[in-house]
C-alpha cells in the first residue's frame, strides 16, 4: 500500500480507551491502518453521551495512530439564538427533508452541523478512503458529491434493526429497511459476525465482507504463582449486561461454592450486589491482560444483545474456558467444541463452572478448544489478511 493513501475514519467514541468492545476494534483497526502505511483522520464526537474528556483527546493526537483528530460537538453553539434559528435550526430541517426519514425506520444521527462538518473536511483533503461506524451516521455520504473517487466503507458493529426493536416508534420491519437502505450507499459493509454477515449479503450481496473482531495474541506472563481468581467476568453497565448480571448473582451465584474467588471487571459493578465476601470489585483497570492471566474460567452471562462479545473473544485469546448462555455465542463462526459451555439454565451454568474447576481433563480440554477459536478466526494477523483481500491490499 502507498505511503501516500489516506483514509477518513469516523469513530464517536474514544478509539484508544479500550473500554469496550467497539473502543477494541476501532483501536485494532487503527492499528491495521498504521502496519499498512495508511495515513489516518479521525472525527469522534464529543458532547454528553460520548463524555470524551479533554485528555483523552489529547491521548489519541499523542497515540501514533492518527495524523489529525477532530471532536465534533452534534450541534453549533448556541450564542445567538437568531444566528442559531437561522443558521441552523431552519436550514437543518430542509437538510432533514431532503434524508427523507424513514417512520419507524432507525435513528439517525445525521444532522445539517455534522454534514457541514464533514463536508468541510472532503474539501479541504482529498481521501482514498471513507470509514463511517455505525448505520447511525451513514447518510453523511448520501447524495455527497464531495465524496468522489474515495471508496467509502462501513462498519456496521452490530444489526442495529435488532438493537433498537424495543425502541418506543421503531417499527421492526421499517427499521430492518432502512438499515438495509443505508448501508447500500457503500462501496463496502464489514460485518463484525458471520450471522450479520449472512443477513446482510442477502440483501447486499459481495459488497459485503465478514471482518470479525481481532486481538493481539497476549505475551505470556513472566513467571506464575497460580490463578488468583476462579472466575472473572467483565462487562460495561449497558442495559443488557445490567439484565444478565442480575441474573446471575440472584440465580447462579448462590448455587456456587462461597470458596470459589470471583474477579468483577468494568462498570457492571454499580449494579452487582456489594459486600460479597469472594468478589473482587473492579470498577476500572489500565490493562486487562494481568487479571485474564490469573483467572481460571471467564463468565459471561447474556441474555439478549447482538454482536460478538468481546469478553468471549478475550477469553479465546487466553485460552480460557467459557460458560455462557446462548447469546454468548453470537458472532461465532464456531457454535460448537469452540471452548464456551453453554446454558440458559441457572443450575446448568452453576454446573459448568464447576466441572471445569474440578475437572483437570474437561478444563484442558476446553482450553484447548477456546486457544484453537482465537487462532483459528480472531487472531490480528488472520483478520488483517482479511481486511487486505477485502481492500486488494498487497503487503
Amino acid at each position: 500500500m502507498s505511503e501516500h493513501q489516506r483514509i477518513l475514519y469516523l469513530f464517536p467514541y474514544n478509539p484508544v480507551g479500550r473500554q469496550n468492545g467497539a473502543q477494541s476494534r476501532a483501536y485494532m483497526l487503527l492499528q491495521y491502518f498504521k502496519s499498512r502505511g495508511m495515513k489516518v483522520d479521525l472525527v469522534s464526537r464529543q458532547g454528553q453521551w460520548e463524555r470524551i474528556t479533554e485528555e483523552e483527546m489529547e491521548m489519541v493526537r499523542k497515540s501514533g495512530l492518527v495524523e489529525n483528530a477532530w471532536f465534533w460537538f452534534r450541534k453549533p453553539p448556541k450564542k445567538n439564538p437568531l444566528v442559531y434559528l437561522f443558521e441552523y435550526k431552519l436550514p437543518n430541517m430542509l437538510f432533514n427533508r431532503k434524508l427523507n426519514h424513514v417512520k419507524g425506520g432507525l435513528p439517525n444521527l445525521v444532522n445539517l452541523h455534522l454534514r457541514r462538518e464533514f463536508d468541510k473536511l472532503l474539501t479541504q483533503n482529498k481521501y482514498d478512503y471513507i470509514l463511517i461506524s455505525y448505520a447511525y451516521y451513514a447518510d453523511l455520504v448520501k447524495d455527497n458529491p464531495l465524496i468522489g473517487d474515495a471508496f467509502t466503507i462501513i462498519d456496521t458493529h452490530d444489526l442495529m434493526a435488532s438493537q433498537h426493536q424495543l425502541d418506543k416508534n421503531v417499527n421492526v420491519g421499517a427499521a430492518l429497511g432502512d438499515e438495509i437502505r443505508r448501508l447500500s450507499l457503500y462501496n463496502q459493509v464489514w460485518a463484525i459476525s458471520t450471522e450479520e454477515h449472512y443477513l446482510f449479503s442477502q440483501f447486499l450481496g459481495n459488497k459485503v465482507k465478514y471482518v470479525p473482531m481481532m486481538l493481539h495474541e497476549p505475551v505470556p506472563a513472566n513467571g506464575s504463582s497460580g490463578p488468583q481468581f476462579d472466575l472473572i467476568y467483565v462487562a460495561s453497565d449497558n442495559d443488557k449486561n445490567i439484565m444478565s448480571a442480575t441474573w446471575f448473582f440472584e440465580k447462579v451465584y448462590p448455587l456456587l461454592p462461597q470458596s470459589y474467588r470471583l474477579c468483577v471487571i468494568g462498570k457492571i459493578n454499580s449494579h452487582i450486589p456489594q459486600g460479597l465476601g469472594n468478589v473482587t470489585y473492579l470498577p476500572f483497570v489500565e490493562d486487562l491482560n494481568d487479571y485474564y492471566q490469573a483467572s481460571k474460567v471467564v463468565i459471561c452471562p447474556m441474555l439478549a444483545g447482538t454482536g460478538v462479545k468481546i469478553k468471549v473473544v478475550e477469553a479465546f485469546a487466553y485460552g480460557k474456558p467459557v460458560v455462557c448462555n446462548e447469546r454468548g455465542l453470537d458472532g461465532l463462526p464456531d457454535k460448537i467444541d469452540n471452548g464456551c459451555l453453554v446454558s440458559e439454565d441457572p443450575a446448568g451454568f452453576a454446573d459448568h463452572i464447576i466441572r471445569l474447576l474440578t475437572d483437570p481433563a474437561l478444563y484442558a480440554e476446553q482450553s484447548a478448544l477456546s486457544a484453537a477459536s482465537f487462532r483459528r478466526t480472531f487472531a490480528a494477523e488472520k483478520v488483517f489478511q482479511r481486511i487486505d483481500a477485502a481492500l486488494k491490499v498487497k503487503k
